[in-house]
């Protein structure tokens, strides 16, 4: 398979921003993909909106997450890239904008809020 056919369109996930937002900031974005969600936090918009299209294209092409961490892949990786494979609708959300020193703070604030399913680590194989 070449690498054209692994590319994502620029349309493989819906964007919404919240009212008020200036994405040029730094500020928490959350990923909705069906019943399931993730909240992190950006410094540049590019994190959410070109960084997560890379991972999932290495991961369609079979690739390792990175060299010294072959299976680093995340649960909202591997989230968006079922997601993708069955057609199902992604959604990328743009929730507020954050002083840079509060982003950490302001992100594990809103995932003991809003309790997403799909934040931290994959789960590793047991074979």
């Amino acid at each position: 398979m070449c690498m054209a056919q692994l590319a994502l369109s620029n349309d493989w996930y819906a964007l919404f921003v919240a009212e008020g937002v200036d994405i040029r900031r730094p500020g928490i974005y959350q990923w909705i993909i069906g019943d399931d969600s993730y909240i992190g936090k950006y410094s540049d918009i590019s994190r959410p909106t070109r960084h997560y299209g890379r991972i999932v294209e290495r991961m369609r092409a079979e690739k390792t997450y990175r060299p010294s961490n072959p299976n680093g892949f995340w649960r909202v990786h591997h989230a968006l890239h079922d997601a993708l494979t069955k057609g199902q609708r992604v959604e990328l959300r743009i929730l507020e904008n954050v002083e840079p020193t509060l982003l950490q703070e302001r992100e594990t604030e809103l995932i003991r809020q809003m309790r997403p399913t799909l934040n931290g680590p994959a789960a590793r194989n047991s074979d």
